[in-house]
């Protein structure tokens, strides 16, 4: 670095000429931008002439020793994602845990969080949802995130803008719950079960057309596509993907978080 100062200190002599110095007059605009111009063009000049001094003393110098070509800064975005698998979840994990328009049980700022992206049309799904009730009741203090998907059926969009409604009415556990043991989920079976628990069909279709409903599941179907998911259910705990389905095996993954 030092050898690169040299040629530096080398370069403002030449800059400033033989034993000459420039003054920048502020008082006089014109002035002042005809002595910038001159020094710009002797700069140029000057580099023109001492292409091989410079890139020399660069080489020589400590200044390049942490560049990296585009390529090479590529490659290691690649290494970390590669050696880090779950880095993806961690960079929305608060996104995920304190979304905007997803259902979610429990306490709103809870130490651990269970995020979970399914379909109600989805065997698996209805198959996870009885351990995920028993976990909800099992675990006052845990929060749980629920992003309902909707690619598997023709009635998985009524389903989720359904649940997403009947949160705003407190009731999103018993929907969820009660549509997940559903033989056959068409409109009419989903509105039973609104029925069952008795919100107004009418004014949760009213709140399913609404704008934050509508773009609400079309933002959680951007996320799950930003994050990878191609299959549910998909279960993320503090920002780590969980594949245990079993109620013992999530049960001890969220004790290890408490």
């Amino acid at each position: 670095m030092k050898l690169f100062l040299k040629y530096l200190a080398v370069f403002v002599v030449a800059v400033l000429g033989a034993g000459s110095v420039i003054f920048l007059d502020a008082r006089c605009p014109q002035k002042k931008a005809q002595q910038i111009q001159l020094i710009n063009q002797t700069v140029e000049n000057y580099i023109q002439n001492n292409k091989e001094t410079l890139v020399n003393a660069l080489l020589e110098s400590d200044a390049l020793k942490n560049l990296k070509t585009p390529d090479e800064n590529a490659q290691k975005e690649e290494t970390v994602a590669e050696n880090n698998p779950n880095k993806i979840y961690m960079d929305h994990w608060e996104k995920m845990k304190n979304s905007d328009i997803a259902p979610y049980a429990g306490p709103k700022n809870a130490k651990v969080t269970v995020v979970e992206f399914f379909d109600f049309a989805c065997g698996h799904c209805k198959a996870l949802a009885p351990v995920i009730a028993q976990l909800i009741k099992n675990n006052p203090d845990v929060k749980f995130v629920f992003n309902p998907l909707f690619f598997m059926s023709e009635h998985s969009p009524y389903a989720a803008k359904a649940s997403l409604a009947a949160f705003r009415k407190g009731k999103f556990v018993e929907v969820f719950e009660g549509i997940m043991t559903l033989p056959e989920m068409n409109e009419e079976t989903i509105n039973q079960i609104l029925v069952d628990e008795e919100l107004n069909v009418d004014e949760i279709k009213k709140l399913m057309e609404e704008k934050e409903i509508r773009r609400g599941i079309q933002d959680i179907d951007a996320l799950s596509q930003v994050l990878g998911i191609n299959g549910v259910p998909m279960l993320i705990i503090n920002g780590e993907p969980f594949y245990g389905r079993s109620f013992t095996e999530l049960q001890n993954k969220i004790d290890s978080y408490k």
